[in-house]
């Protein structure tokens, strides 16, 4: 089975813009693929897709906007993960809060952790140079993109790699316009 996730893309332009951001390569530090940036809602594991489908299918939120803003890093302890910002919205949370408890419904585990919507730009290993990190850190006051529309979320899933994860959209869900009733 594949390793499941839902998630919303990334616009081709967006994408561009944070490849500027991200740290080069080096030892124990892995910046992500153009392909793989993307804003992850609710990671699944390794379950039937079929099974997740079915789950979300009918999850409806209105279509939002979200601004990218700042960069950060997550879980330094044990090296942890770069990222690019979202700004919080009522909308993104909602969507997130929805999937979930989806999700659950269906008899999934899902996280229990706080939602924090960021980008993943690279993964660090312990080690790596502080001086890389604050460098990185340091350009987060530039880091302001959007806004950006967002009409659908996606199921992906992953491959993981020596190279890196391999992602691919395996289904899209489309959002409604705005100007259609939503549930409350």
């Amino acid at each position: 089975m594949k390793r499941l996730f839902l998630a919303l893309d990334i616009p081709d332009a967006i994408k561009e813009a944070l490849l500027a951001f991200q740290p080069k390569p080096g030892v124990g530090l892995r910046p992500l693929s153009r392909e793989g940036l993307h804003l992850t809602l609710c990671f699944i594991g390794a379950v039937d897709i079929e099974r997740v489908h079915q789950a979300v299918r009918s999850v409806q939120a209105r279509e939002f906007s979200l601004q990218i803003k700042g960069l950060g890093r997550l879980h330094p302890a044990r090296g942890g993960v770069l990222w690019a910002g979202v700004e919080p919205s009522e909308e993104l949370t909602r969507l997130q809060k929805r999937l979930s408890t989806a999700l659950q419904q269906a008899g999934f585990q899902t996280e229990v952790r706080e939602f924090r919507p960021h980008i993943t730009l690279a993964r660090c290993k312990p080690g790596v140079s502080k001086g890389k990190i604050e460098r990185f850190l340091a350009q987060g006051e530039r880091l302001e993109l959007g806004p950006i529309r967002v009409r659908e979320f996606g199921l992906f899933s992953s491959d993981t790699r020596p190279e890196g994860a391999v992602y691919r959209l395996e289904r899209s869900y489309p959002l409604r316009d705005s100007d259609e009733s939503e549930p409350a």
